[in-house]
């Protein structure tokens, strides 16, 4: 496996032990650029639907503006938006992971589990931006890809890492929908709407 994001790419899709081995002394900079290019990817995809009306992303959602076809700025908003909520919630879930990690016996630090989860989100970037399909399919590949992360960047076995992750997705999505029930509602209904 290369260093280019496509060989990156294809290495945690369809090897993703053998990518995850080969990430685990990565330096920073380069888990990070592979992480903002598929999520500029993932957030430009994620507006184009948006701007069609194919799909409303739940961040562009937060916007008070509704945009006319001409209105750059408020496009512009909406992939900042996007891109800056996806990579934020990235990073915010790596933490809350790390809890989980640690009490599972996982002492590599706290790097090793955001770049597990980074490099997991793979088939959410590539795949999710696709109306219900694509997050569906991506959602459970990349949460597979971070039970093998944690499992190979904290040498957990399987069960632990797979208890690991379950439990901070499980309370992320408690505390998702505690906080913002109304407007996943709207966006679910939306989302039947327009599919």
């Amino acid at each position: 496996m290369g260093d280019s994001v496509g060989d990156k790419i294809r290495g945690f899709l369809f090897s993703p032990t053998l990518a995850f081995r080969r990430a685990k002394d990565e330096h920073p900079g380069k888990t990070m650029t592979y992480m903002v290019v598929l999520a500029v990817f993932y957030s430009v995809m994620s507006t184009l639907l948006t701007i069609l009306k194919i799909f409303i992303h739940p961040f562009a959602e937060l916007s008070l503006i509704e945009p006319g076809p001409a209105e750059p700025l408020v496009i512009a908003s909406w992939l900042l938006r996007i891109l800056v909520l996806t990579l934020a919630l990235a990073a915010v879930f790596g933490l809350v992971l790390h809890v989980f990690v640690y009490l599972a016996g996982g002492r590599n630090g706290v790097w090793q589990t955001e770049k597990s989860v980074f490099y997991s989100l793979t088939p959410m970037f590539i795949l999710g931006w696709i109306p219900v399909i694509g997050f569906t399919v991506g959602g459970i590949w990349s949460l597979v890809l971070g039970i093998i992360g944690v499992r190979e960047l904290h040498g957990l076995g399987d069960t632990r890492a797979a208890i690991a992750m379950i439990l901070a997705f499980v309370l992320l999505l408690a505390i998702a929908v505690l906080t913002c029930g109304d407007l996943l509602l709207d966006v679910a209904s939306r989302i039947q709407i327009t599919a």
